[in-house]
């Protein structure tokens, strides 16, 4: 958001997780960062990010065998947000078992939210995983 309204603060455009000082991009950090990819693999989801992120969400979503798909998308990539945001403003390095720990609360709150056969679906998911 910085960078589309012209501020320009050193290093603040490189991700912040990164050794590599590769630019920090929606893309970089949710899909190919190797911390997020192995986040979208414990969930199941394959996402190419070879193609545009709108075609490589809906082949995500075709490939996906499970139910709820955009509901278990929405809340991986949140909680990989958050671990980014832990590491910046916390100074807490982001872990792969603290991203489970969170997805899995907020996948539990989604029970409250769907009928009885989703809540059970979820159950057994949050319990999977």
């Amino acid at each position: 958001m910085l960078k589309r309204r012209h501020y320009h603060i050193v290093d603040m455009e490189s991700c912040v997780l990164c050794t590599t000082q590769e630019e920090e991009t929606i893309d970089h950090l949710i899909f190919n960062f190797p911390f997020s990819q192995a986040c979208w693999a414990k969930n199941g989801i394959s996402y190419n990010s070879n193609i545009s992120r709108i075609g490589a969400t809906i082949r995500a979503k075709e490939i996906y065998s499970g139910r709820l798909f955009f509901e278990i998308f929405t809340i991986t990539a949140w909680n990989i947000w958050k671990e980014r945001n832990n590491f910046i403003f916390n100074q807490i390095s982001p872990t792969y078992n603290a991203w489970l720990q969170g997805t899995k609360a907020d996948l539990s709150w989604l029970r409250y939210r769907v009928s009885t056969n989703l809540s059970d679906y979820i159950t057994s998911l949050v319990n999977n995983l």
